[in-house]
């Protein structure tokens, strides 16, 4: 039972920094468009490649870790695409998962300094998703030069390459790349309070359809994938954990950015997000 207070510990402050983000967008009604610009380009790219650049990667459980991930998005994506063909932004939050806020610290609670380098090997990849086909998909031009311009993606090359070849990096660099990185999920989750304070009250049935689909269509594909790759373990295990993760916040951030069902998605974080404080606890229960 030990997994039900780290997910309480994990979730909790999530809720709280919504919470404040709420408060601020009743009180105050400031175009939050320079926010979500500073997110995008400057914050998040850092938080990806401080993240690769230091953690300790296995490259033999990074490629199967990421090519069943490869496989789970796939899939999920293109059935959540035809599923919400009319509301296409509601693409990103019913296929990716907040990976690495939660998944993280759920991963190395679970299974250790194996789990959260085979978490971030799925991170990774559903964050490239996210920033490339996700950002074609939000685009109001489907113009796929855009995904080109989002700083994310060579943060996560880069990372990599660092990573990989173990190229140094001066000490100041690291730490301020680490300081604004830092910014991302406490801005991003103010930025997703506000927004839900300015929705309609009608627009929270097809939220709740794209987050059950999210964490429950999420763990049935992992499963299935996973078995047909032939994958036991640790790597199974992780694999099932992140598929069943509650929708990204970086997915509003994107849809509020281009505009693109920019409420629906919000809500689907938030009624999501709420929806894994359950099943989380009884998922990690259940994998350990």
């Amino acid at each position: 039972m030990a997994s039900i207070p780290l997910v309480v510990g994990t979730i909790v402050p999530v809720f709280l920094l919504i919470f404040l983000g709420w408060v601020i967008g009743l009180r105050r009604k400031d175009d939050i468009k320079s926010i979500i610009d500073f997110i995008v380009y400057f914050t998040a790219p850092a938080l990806i490649f401080n993240s690769l650049a230091s953690s300790d990667i296995d490259l033999s459980a990074f490629s199967s870790v990421a090519l069943a991930a490869i496989a789970i998005i796939a899939v999920q994506g293109s059935i959540a695409y035809f599923m919400f063909r009319n509301n296409k932004g509601m693409t990103l939050p019913a296929t990716i998962g907040n990976t690495g806020y939660l998944g993280y610290p759920l991963a190395l609670f679970a299974f250790g300094s194996e789990g959260l380098s085979m978490a971030i090997a799925y991170d990774v990849i559903g964050s490239l998703f996210l920033f490339s086909l996700g950002v074609y998909i939000v685009h109001h031009k489907n113009n796929l030069t855009e995904m080109f311009r989002m700083p994310y993606i060579y943060a996560i090359f880069l990372g990599l390459l660092v990573n990989i070849t173990g190229i140094i990096i001066p000490e100041p660099m690291l730490k301020a790349a680490e300081m604004l990185g830092s910014i991302t999920i406490p801005a991003a989750l103010i930025v997703l309070g506000i927004v839900l304070s300015r929705l309609r009250i009608d627009s929270y049935a097809l939220p709740s359809l794209a987050s059950f689909f999210k964490i429950f269509a999420g763990f049935f594909l992992a499963f299935v994938i996973t078995n047909m790759l032939g994958l036991t373990g640790t790597e199974k295990s992780v694999i099932l954990l992140q598929a069943s993760m509650p929708s990204a916040v970086m997915s509003m951030v994107l849809t509020q950015k281009y505009k693109k069902d920019a409420d629906l998605a919000a809500s689907t974080v938030l009624i999501s997000t709420v929806l894994g404080m359950v099943i989380i606890p009884i998922l990690i229960l259940f994998l350990s």
